[in-house]
């Protein structure tokens, strides 16, 4: 029963790694590697590292230059701003003015910020400027325009 656990996790080793691109083996040296080391080094990442979960391996990528949304809108004078994926972030009221300035299309990185009412931080990668926001799922109801006063038919 070991022995087949060590050919089954000696396998699996191999897979793991040979699915790594021939130019990513050869960046890492893995290229040259007997079966037997490969075995061992999956062994040792596997007893040493956590896969990242799904959400970790997307907020991973966003830190890569190129991969973070860019600003699609600024909404209701900066008070609101659309990424280009698609999510919609409200301003905190004294980093309006900021926002403002944001020109689009600019690369934003997004960011935990220690303000729990704006719990986010954007900063625009070109200026170096960054606002609190929070999340939001869409923007809020437009007030009615007040009712026209009635007209008395009477002329001063």
């Amino acid at each position: 029963m070991i022995l087949a656990t060590f050919a089954a996790l000696h396998l699996f080793a191999i897979t793991s790694l040979n699915d790594m691109s021939s130019q990513d083996q050869k960046n890492t040296g893995v290229h040259r590697l007997t079966d037997k080391e490969k075995a061992a080094l999956q062994q040792w990442i596997d007893a040493n590292y956590q896969k990242k979960s799904s959400e970790e391996e997307s907020t991973a990528h966003r830190d890569v230059k190129g991969i973070n949304p860019t600003l699609s809108e600024n909404l209701l004078n900066s008070q609101y701003l659309r990424l280009s994926d698609g999510t919609l972030w409200n301003v905190r009221v004294e980093d309006v003015p900021i926002a403002q300035a944001w020109i689009t299309p600019v690369e934003i990185v997004v960011t935990k910020s220690s303000n729990p009412f704006f719990p986010y931080r954007l900063t625009n990668t070109v200026s170096g400027s960054s606002v609190l926001a929070r999340k939001v799922e869409k923007l809020p109801q437009a007030s009615p325009p007040p009712p026209a006063p009635k007209s008395t038919g009477k002329m001063f």
